[in-house]
């Protein structure tokens, strides 16, 4: 039985031997799944992951796997669609045709369930020829994700406020669950290097040789999302090292993490611009321009909210 270390024994180092790899996981999460694959393309380009997502309550985080099949031509994920949900939790590697080592136990395909840190679980080796048999199986009733449509039960219809929460405050509006966090400061003012404009600022670099000073520009889109008060505390959003999918009220997602000390930030993890361009286009403002608060006004809300669907996937509602 193996408890230790189940990340890289199960999913990175096989890649020394195999190419393929062939998932059925009751849950998953697409946050863990973009975290793998950047993990295996570190060391090679050469891999496929083939995963199916078991249990039909299982699509939170819909959006952010049909961003995973739009960026990464390595992965392709399927839902299962019949009557009786699966729960199995196992992992098959193949080099091309050939079986190399197999992998079942309790750990689905999520940061919960290969981080110790987070919850214990165990995995044995299996045979990896019975373990795609079963995948095999299992798609002919599955279905592609990206042609998946999905609808969001009624306990997550969008709810919007009259009115935007008082700057710098937050408004809980399901304690621990949807909090609303103004983006103004508590003078009303909107921050102009950093929140929405972090991109606007100026980074210094020195000549080692010369002792000279120079101030470059950064990519004027970067930006992210300021938490307040207690909305920064663990136990709403993620730990520090953990990433989760930011699902939006219009369709989007993004791949996050929370950030800087004391927790004060929500950033993007792929390009710290990707909030800042989601965000510009959204109220109308061209990319590359500073926000200001009368942008925001013109929009209709000087706020956003955040709702936790599950451990590893949030909804960012932005609607008015």
């Amino acid at each position: 039985m193996i408890i230790n270390d189940l990340y890289p024994l199960a999913l990175v180092e096989p890649t020394k031997f195999a190419n393929k790899l062939f998932i059925v996981s009751g849950y998953a999460s697409a946050t863990f799944a973009r975290r793998h694959i950047v993990s295996l393309l570190e060391r090679t380009a050469d891999f496929e992951i083939n995963l199916i997502i078991g249990m039909p309550n299982a699509k939170s985080d819909h959006m952010a796997f049909v961003a995973l099949h739009n960026d990464f031509k390595n992965f392709k994920g399927y839902y299962y669609k019949s009557n009786c949900p699966v729960h199995c939790k196992v992992y098959s590697w193949y080099n091309d045709d050939t079986p190399y080592i197999g992998y079942s136990g309790s750990a689905n395909y999520s940061q919960y369930g290969f981080f110790k840190h987070l919850q214990i679980n165990q995995l044995n080796e299996d045979d990896p020829t019975e373990i795609k048999e079963l995948y095999d199986t299992f798609l002919q009733s599955s279905i592609f994700i990206p042609d998946h449509q999905i609808i969001l039960p009624e306990s997550h219809v969008l709810a919007t406020f009259a009115g935007s929460v008082l700057p710098g405050t937050i408004f809980w509006e399901i304690p621990d669950v949807r909090v609303t966090i103004s983006f103004l400061a508590g003078d009303g003012h909107l921050p102009q290097v950093s929140g929405l404009n972090w991109g606007q600022r100026l980074s210094k670099s020195t000549n080692k040789i010369t002792g000279n000073v120079k101030w470059n520009k950064r990519e004027p889109n970067q930006a992210y999302l300021g938490l307040r008060l207690d909305s920064r505390k663990e136990g709403f959003l993620p730990e520090l090292a953990y990433s989760f999918s930011l699902i939006t009220d219009d369709g989007y997602a993004f791949d996050c993490v929370v950030a800087q000390d004391g927790r004060k930030a929500i950033h993007s993890t792929n390009d710290n611009s990707e909030i800042g361009k989601y965000i510009r286009n959204r109220i109308g403002v061209p990319l590359g321009s500073a926000v200001t608060v009368s942008d925001l006004e013109r929009y209709g809300r000087t706020d956003y909210t955040i709702e936790k669907i599950d451990e590893e996937t949030f909804l960012l509602d932005f609607s008015v």
